[in-house]
């Protein structure tokens, strides 16, 4: 783990005036975009070089207290900053993983250091999850909103802010932010928005129950209640399969199950090991799955597929399955987004439960 540590610092832990950031434009994909807040979480959970880290998430929050979901660097000067007409506003799960990896911080280094003294990470830690609660959950249906950007202006506005996106159904952290705010209500608030995301990822296993898996988006419907997505909503044609976001979430179901042992989303995830372990591209999933009989949707694989499928193996005790995907992890190209993941989660299977309860 070390050493897949220090790969994964060395090629994208960057520097700036601001302090470090995860670089995930390695192709270029993004124009002249360096970092993005989902990165910044990523590498906050990750890393314990929390201290330049947390320098940069506090030079680039925005007005709501959030980070900015994207910046961008000026080729000439090499200045790291933020378009405020397109990265200003926040993607929640970025702020949600950031916020974690502060409250996880707060235990491991009670004492502080020389830039944040006692009780900073604490400090900070509460005032991202309070801001979360302020401008990234629906009021209403305590639900993850898609960022701070939501809003019910018109009827387009009105149908993407009564939607989620599943990849934020963060519910170890959501736990965690109920164990550790510091004020009673916020606590409470935060187990009524982990009851409720729960519930609307259950909420789909009786009509897939064959298959167990969830979408990438799911919309609210006051009489049909939640449900996936038709064709796009916010990026793609697959917005209501299994795609880029959806992949986590056999990883951030299972982490909630490792952390809790809650028996009620344990139907589900048996539900969907058996489907993706089963699947006749196992270890190497297709980057896409169609949520009412898991068809490839891609003719190719990544790690951000493998890695959460792995993952779920390992947390269900499924030792074969779990090493099948370990040497296919091994196989594939490395990019930004698989192989942060697949460290997160590394850490998170060695390290288990410690430091949630």
């Amino acid at each position: 783990m070390e050493a897949k540590y220090v790969a994964w610092r060395n090629k994208y832990i960057r520097s700036c005036a601001q302090g470090l950031y995860v670089f995930y434009n390695e192709k270029g994909d993004n124009g002249d975009a360096v970092t993005c807040s989902e990165a910044h979480g990523y590498g906050m959970l990750i890393s314990v070089m929390h201290r330049n880290l947390l320098r940069y998430f506090l030079a680039f929050r925005n007005e709501n207290g959030l980070m900015q979901w994207q910046q961008q660097i000026d080729k000439r000067t090499h200045a790291v900053f933020t378009d405020m007409d397109e990265g200003a506003t926040s993607a929640t799960d970025g702020d949600i993983d950031i916020a974690t990896a502060l409250f996880l911080a707060s235990r491991l280094f009670p004492h502080g250091g020389p830039a944040f003294p006692a009780g900073a990470y604490a400090y900070e830690a509460a005032q991202l999850s309070s801001a979360l609660l302020r401008k990234c959950i629906h009021p209403r249906l305590n639900t993850p909103l898609l960022g701070d950007w939501c809003n019910e202006d018109d009827r387009k506005n009105e149908r993407l802010f009564n939607s989620t996106r599943t990849s934020d159904f963060i519910l170890s952290a959501f736990l965690l932010f109920y164990r550790m705010h510091p004020d009673p209500s916020q606590r409470a608030r935060w187990q009524t928005v982990l009851e409720s995301t729960l519930a609307a990822a259950l909420s789909q296993f009786p009509h897939h129950a064959s298959v167990g898996l969830l979408p990438d988006f799911l919309e609210w419907s006051s009489s049909a209640g939640w449900r996936p997505v038709h064709g796009k909503l916010l990026e793609g044609k697959n917005d209501g399969e299994m795609s880029w976001n959806a992949c986590r979430t056999p990883w951030r179901l299972a982490h909630y199950y490792a952390v809790s042992q809650d028996q009620r989303i344990l139907p589900l995830l048996q539900r969907m090991h058996q489907t993706l372990s089963c699947h006749p591209s196992f270890p190497a999933l297709s980057a896409g799955l169609r949520i009412k009989d898991a068809r490839a949707l891609e003719d190719y694989t990544d790690r951000a597929f493998i890695a959460p499928a792995a993952y779920l193996c390992y947390v269900l005790s499924d030792s074969r399955n779990h090493g099948r995907g370990l040497a296919q992890l091994e196989e594939e190209e490395s990019s930004y987004f698989g192989d942060s993941i697949d460290l997160v989660i590394g850490e998170m299977a060695t390290f288990g439960a410690q430091g949630w309860a």
